[in-house]
């Protein structure tokens, strides 16, 4: 933020040592740890890598179906889910610190834009970066982009890439 001195604005620059960058393992959210990367080596920051997991939906049987829902196999699944994120986590880590970057790895459990608002805020990062994606139509209507809800709450500063293969359509446009 400018800030005016002696009647000359003066930039002050920020000081970036933690940075939480969010990832679903997709495309565009490698793109943007791609940034988030390059940030880190320019200011020496630490990574932390963010991956959500979505609890699973209960699936409500009809009793004409079958048997309801079993909770056991459903719980297994979500287990399973979250062991192949924290390799994903781990094996993106790693690839960090060989780089000579301070880097680790976070796993939580929840609604993607709760915690990774949370996770900026208990991690005390300077920065957010993640990916924009392609949710669009009635689902978007309805729950919102994930990344515009993180710029809209956050209490850090937070860079979203958008992947260049996904143009932007302006609304009016036909």
């Amino acid at each position: 933020m400018p800030v005016t001195r002696a009647g000359r604005i003066v930039r002050i620059v920020p000081n970036i040592s933690k940075i939480v960058a969010a990832t679903d393992f997709s495309e565009d959210s490698s793109l943007a740890l791609g940034y988030a990367e390059d940030l880190a080596h320019k200011f020496g920051a630490e990574l932390v890598i963010l991956h959500v997991d979505q609890p699973l939906a209960p699936v409500m049987a009809s009793p004409d179906l079958g048997p309801a829902m079993d909770l056991g196999a459903m719980s297994r699944i979500a287990e399973e889910q979250r062991i192949i994120a924290q390799r994903e986590l781990d094996k993106i880590v790693q690839r960090l610190r060989d780089q000579g970057l301070k880097s680790r790895s976070l796993l939580k459990v929840g609604s993607p834009f709760l915690e990774i608002i949370h996770a900026a805020k208990t991690e005390n990062a300077d920065l957010v970066v993640l990916g924009t994606h392609g949710r669009t139509g009635l689902a978007h209507v309805l729950m919102g982009s994930v990344a515009e809800r993180v710029v809209q709450k956050c209490h850090a500063p937070v860079l979203t890439v958008r992947h260049p293969d996904r143009k932007f359509k302006h609304p009016l446009d036909k």
